[in-house]
């Protein structure tokens, strides 16, 4: 069961900013998406199976898809990107970027968690902004389904 000061905790964050922390829970216990800042975040307090007791904060949000082409040229500029963050860093996965802030929750303040939301929110429209500029053309479109 997640500690209840840290639903506490992040749900009072959620709702600084006029979400409604209700309605952005997730399907499990502990998860909550939101639009922020032109940004879809995601919020989830976890813990692994061989450490029950040990708790997990994790805020990230969807930047990009990988580049289709010049992706070396791309994978150098997000790890310049990644030496200007402060608090969070970009990761690849499954063919996407991410920001993202993770560490334990241990001692975990409310104003931490106003400032990793925040924090992550704007990187990600920011940098969206700057990356699909500079990469316009360089992500293939993908066909639209066909309907009947």
């Amino acid at each position: 069961m997640i500690p209840y000061h840290l639903t506490e905790f992040i749900e009072k964050s959620i709702e600084e900013i006029e979400i409604d922390p209700f309605k952005a829970r997730g399907q499990k216990d502990g998860q909550w998406t939101l639009k922020y800042k032109n940004s879809t975040v995601w919020i989830d307090v976890f813990n692994y199976p061989e450490k029950p007791e040990k708790y997990y904060f994790q805020v990230m949000s969807p930047l990009c898809k990988m580049v289709d082409r010049k992706a070396e040229e791309f994978s150098i500029d997000l790890l310049e990107i990644n030496y200007l963050m402060y608090g969070s860093w970009m990761c690849k996965k499954d063919g996407w970027i991410y920001v993202l802030s993770l560490r334990e929750a241990d001692n975990l303040q409310k104003a931490e968690i106003d400032a990793t939301i925040d924090r992550v929110a704007i990187y990600s429209s920011d940098y969206w902004g700057k990356l699909s500029f500079k990469y316009k053309g360089c992500w293939d479109e993908t066909p639209e389904p066909k309907t009947k």
